[in-house]
């Protein structure tokens, strides 16, 4: 249990959290946002600033950012979700979780502040966030986004660059049910009149020059006006040159990387330069940042390795198979996997059914749940033996009686579950 959390229990009780209770239609707008930033009394937004969107990437994007950020000297913000081992974790400055005394008494004051329509947990969240960043006088202020990014309450702060990474086919009974439709809900994260940095192709990025077109924006593509090559991947990390807008082209290297963290590092640099210019842009070697439960490899008690990895969309499911085998060729791997009710996981979990020697399915707690039995049955009928755990503890078990590498996917709850776990008997 999160002590952060069981202290401010009293607090969040008062908000509804649509992150577990998971609404199959928005039940939320900007305008309760927008009424607390105009307040009276209320902190000015902390600036420069970038939002970060996109339907894989975020935190590892923002995470990167920050790290350029601290590497220049300066003390970034970062406002992160979903969180993997306290809720602390959500607001850091300068890579320190927010203090729960300084988070206590800033969603005490929101509470306060409330008129006839309370804030929901994540709009409570993001304006303690906004309001840390402004007392902490952050040089660089960084926002995730929750959930799609036209109606997401991160939407609602001054940004001076916009980031959407990648867009898949998920939340499809919230944002729409194809690429375009779910591009075209993500998209407004860029503003009218501002600079937008992506990674999309396709219909994706179809509907992202649509919408900067319509607003008057600025669209930076990666592979078209910066990018990445000469990449080189071994057991140190990824080595090349990465080149921005401006035309600058600079040697690079990211120690340790996965593969699909590379685009993530092409558009923080890009995103930082813009921003930040004139700041020193040091990328060799890249400061790298503590991604929990981003292809996280922890050495097992008997040599083996455990992977964490909290991708639950076909394509970030694809990036951890194709890192798997990266790593480890010819090895198949022995999965733990859970899902929250309502996501694709059948698509997703098809990218690593190749991959997987056995599966052990078990239930994601901290929000509505997959039945492990039906995630069961999906992956026996592909061929793949797979049991069914009662619990993260008991498939953590069941897992390392099997052979490496081991990989717990599929939700970001499970996986920091599984994590909390561990850091608890070291």
């Amino acid at each position: 249990m999160d002590p952060a959390a069981e202290r401010l229990a009293p607090l969040l009780s008062q908000l509804v959290n649509y992150e577990r209770t998971r609404p199959d239609a928005r039940l939320w707008d900007l305008a309760v946002m927008r009424a607390f930033l105009q307040r009276p009394g209320a902190l000015p937004c902390p600036r420069p600033a970038v939002q970060v969107g996109g339907s894989k990437g975020k935190g590892t994007t923002c995470a990167l950012l920050a790290r350029l950020a601290q590497a220049a000297g300066l003390r970034p913000g970062f406002y992160s979700s979903p969180h993997v081992t306290t809720l602390l974790e959500r607001i850091r400055v300068d890579g320190r979780d927010i203090a729960v005394g300084d988070l206590e008494r800033i969603l005490r004051g929101v509470l306060a502040a409330a008129g006839d329509r309370p804030p929901t947990f994540f709009e409570a969240m993001t304006l303690a966030a906004a309001q840390h960043f402004c007392e902490q006088a952050v040089d660089l202020a960084i926002w995730e986004v929750g959930l799609g990014g036209r109606h997401d309450a991160t939407s609602a702060l001054p940004v001076d660059a916009s980031i959407v990474t990648t867009i898949e086919l998920e939340h499809t009974d919230v944002l729409g049910d194809t690429i375009a439709a779910i591009a075209g809900e993500k998209a407004p994260v860029v503003r009218p009149g501002g600079v937008g940095f992506t990674g999309c192709a396709g219909e994706a990025l179809a509907a992202i020059r649509g919408h900067c077109a319509a607003v008057g924006a600025e669209l930076r593509v990666l592979g078209e006006h910066f990018g990445l090559r000469d990449v080189r991947l071994d057991g140190d990390g990824a080595r090349g040159r990465l080149w921005l807008p401006d035309g600058d082209d600079r040697p690079f290297f990211l120690p340790g990387a996965a593969a699909f963290e590379l685009p993530a590092l092409a558009l923080a640099a890009a995103a930082f330069a813009h921003v930040l210019p004139g700041r020193p842009l040091r990328l060799d070697p890249v400061l790298r940042p503590e991604l929990p439960c981003r292809f996280e490899v922890r050495a097992e008690p008997d040599g083996e390795v455990l992977v964490l990895d909290g991708a639950h969309t076909e394509q970030s499911l694809r990036a951890v198979a194709a890192e798997l085998r990266r790593r480890w060729p010819g090895r198949r791997a022995s999965f733990l996997v859970g899902s929250a009710a309502g996501k694709r996981w059948r698509e997703a979990f098809s990218a690593v059914a190749d991959t997987a020697d056995s599966v052990v399915a078990t239930a994601v707690s901290g929000t509505s749940s997959e039945a492990p039995e039906v995630i069961a049955t999906y992956f026996t009928a592909r061929g793949v033996p797979c049991t069914v755990a009662a619990d993260a503890a008991a498939g953590l078990r069941e897992l390392r009686r099997r052979p490496g590498p081991r990989v717990v996917t599929g939700s970001f709850y499970l996986a920091g579950e599984v994590r909390r776990a561990l850091d608890a008997t070291r």
